[in-house]
């Protein structure tokens, strides 16, 4: 795998360890009623694309590229604990959609078809989650 495909994938592990969607997994969004389903449906999303990327760090790890220094969530996060799941959900469909452009950008770049591949896993969960985040929003 070539320096610049490695490190295109530590950046990709990075910013997707540090999303919106994850922040919202461990900032205990508010819900009551109804809007427990939803809060539930967030977080079950938000587990899957841990998971996600733990595969995609394990994959890292296979193809010896070092797991990068994850750091901070972005300080716009930081206002955003304790508020309810219905003041989050379209800060996370905006949050989704441009992380998801990111990624499809960012597999389209990839001249090693591993590095492509992996990246590309990660962009078709971004689109099906982004659809049910849309159809939660309903």
């Amino acid at each position: 795998m070539k320096p610049a495909d490695a490190q295109s994938l530590q950046e990709t592990f990075r910013r997707e360890y540090r999303s919106l969607l994850q922040y919202v997994s461990g900032a205990a969004p508010f819900a009551r009623g109804a809007d427990i389903a939803l809060r539930d449906s967030v977080l079950r999303i938000a587990g899957e694309e841990e998971r996600a990327l733990e595969a995609f760090g394990e994959f890292l790890d296979e193809n010896r590229v070092t797991l990068p220094y994850l750091g901070s969530f972005p300080m716009d996060f930081m206002d955003l604990n304790f508020v309810t799941i219905r003041h989050l959900l379209p800060k996370l469909l905006k949050e989704q959609k441009k992380d998801l452009v990111v990624l499809e950008t960012e597999a389209s770049v990839h001249t090693d078809s591993i590095a492509r591949g992996a990246v590309e896993r990660l962009v078709e969960l971004h689109r099906r989650h982004l659809k049910e985040l849309e159809s939660l929003g309903q």
